[in-house]
């Protein structure tokens, strides 16, 4: 079932709902109402009876009797009957009207001086009227026919009145269920014209506040993610296929050239040198883009601990320096150390470590003099740590260094496949830091941030 359906049938059930209490409440009351006015019309008539046939010494039974022939005011099949305290008939006004009336009716009614009763269609009253000489029992009943198509009316009234209602309402829920999900609809049909070809095309957001605002913002939020997915992931296709097929052609082509005719035992070393320095460096690209795809899945759970920023740092550079031993790497205490938690942070030493390795490696890569300067700064909430080198980069470079397999034109010559910084900042984004790159007096420094650990006392910077 549809939204706009179950919204017009939720709304018109409880409408019609209240609207149907609402008729009940009313019937009931006019009921009631109308039933302790036909009981009023009997007491009186009993009373008035009683009166005059015990207090009026001139009134007999056939006086009263014409009496009340002569009231205009009779009801459907009325009869009033007078007892005396022996329990005997002493007036009946309409022997053609009969109710039963027994023994303990009557003692009933003496006992409680009035009672009310039903019997079948006829409504009866009894009271006890007594002065200082006579005490009777009247008993007045009737049929309320006038009442019954009172009520009858009104029930005809409101069954039609609900039924008029019941249409209006299902009628204007579904009018306001289609104009209220109308945005809706739009988002569908903006939605179905979305291929991964223009998956850069966004919603509208007709009211930015509402909940389908909020959805439709939503929405274009991640259709950002599932763009920029595409967008990684083509580069990523055409940049790997290109680094991986070069090193292959290389390989092939040795191998070729070493086959085409007999060659020396040193010949042959030189060759077989080569082709394990290209199987290498594959290997080394297929290791960083490993580490990039699992630093990049959500749903890889990584396991997080106490770590020492400053033991971690001489790992890598210690790493660092038995690959390369031409590298140089200095680490700096630029602030005093008041504690040592103010070394420490939750994350993972693992990837830390290679952050740390691919920071120190591209300082040193990059850079004249191969040497990398690591200074650690202890601020308030936070521990800052540079890594800077003396090479030099442009500002545009700047803006695209950490994108995947992004190397400048001024380092083509150097070894490299420009996926270690994009590792870099995956891995710090993981541990809730963050990762900028600055450009000062010929140098290129870059400056990370990684939050304390939990419960850690922070420095004063």
């Amino acid at each position: 079932m549809q939204i706009r359906a179950k919204l017009t049938l939720q709304f018109t059930l409880l409408v019609s709902v209240i609207v149907l209490a609402i008729f009940v409440v009313i019937y009931w009351l006019r009921h009631n109402y109308i039933e302790e006015e036909f009981y009023k019309r009997l007491t009186q008539k009993a009373t008035t009876s009683a009166e005059l046939l015990v207090t009026v010494k001139e009134v007999n039974a056939k006086l009263l009797k014409k009496i009340e022939k002569a009231n205009n005011d009779v009801l459907y099949r009325e009869n009033l009957i007078i007892y005396d305290y022996k329990n005997l008939k002493v007036y009946s006004r309409n022997d053609t009207s009969r109710f039963k009336i027994s023994p303990e009716m009557l003692n009933q009614i003496r006992k409680q001086h009035f009672a009310r009763f039903k019997q079948g269609e006829f409504k009866i009253v009894g009271m006890l009227y007594t002065d200082r000489f006579n005490r009777v029992v009247t008993v007045a009943g009737a049929m309320d026919l006038s009442g019954k198509k009172d009520l009858q009316n009104l029930f005809n009234t409101m069954v039609w009145l609900f039924l008029c209602v019941f249409l209006l309402v299902t009628f204007v829920g579904y009018y306001f269920a289609v104009r209220a999900l109308s945005p809706i609809s739009e988002v569908i049909q903006q939605v179905q014209t979305i291929y991964p070809q223009n998956v850069n095309q966004r919603l509208t957001i007709q009211n930015p506040k509402d909940e389908i605002g909020r959805l439709t913002a939503t929405f274009n939020e991640l259709l950002e993610r599932l763009s920029e997915v595409f967008r990684l992931q083509n580069l990523f296709v055409s940049n790997v296929s290109h680094e991986m097929k070069n090193p292959l052609m290389k390989i092939g082509s040795q191998i070729d050239v070493a086959l085409l005719k007999s060659r020396s035992p040193e010949e042959y070393l030189t060759i077989l040198q080569s082709v394990r320095q290209d199987i290498r460096e594959m290997g080394q690209l297929s290791n960083t883009l490993l580490e990039l795809a699992k630093v990049s899945d959500l749903n890889h759970k990584l396991m997080y601990d106490e770590v020492r920023l400053d033991e971690t740092i001489w790992e890598a550079g210690d790493l660092l320096l038995q690959a390369e031993q031409n590298y140089q790497v200095q680490v700096d205490f630029a602030d005093e150390l008041e504690e040592d938690t103010q070394l420490v942070v939750k994350g993972n030493a693992q990837l830390l470590k290679t952050a740390f390795v691919n920071l120190m490696e591209n300082g040193c890569k990059f850079s004249e003099n191969h040497l990398v300067k690591v200074s650690l700064h202890f601020l308030k909430d936070h521990i800052e740590v540079q890594f800077i080198n003396q090479g030099k980069m442009e500002k545009p470079e700047i803006d695209l260094i950490f994108e995947p397999f992004y190397r400048s034109q001024n380092t083509a010559s150097i070894k490299g496949y420009g996926v270690g910084l994009s590792l870099v900042n995956r891995i710090v984004k993981l541990h809730g830091g963050n990762i900028k790159v600055q450009c000062i007096d010929n140098q290129t420094v870059f400056v990370l941030w990684l939050p304390y650990s939990v419960g850690a006392k922070v420095g004063i910077g």
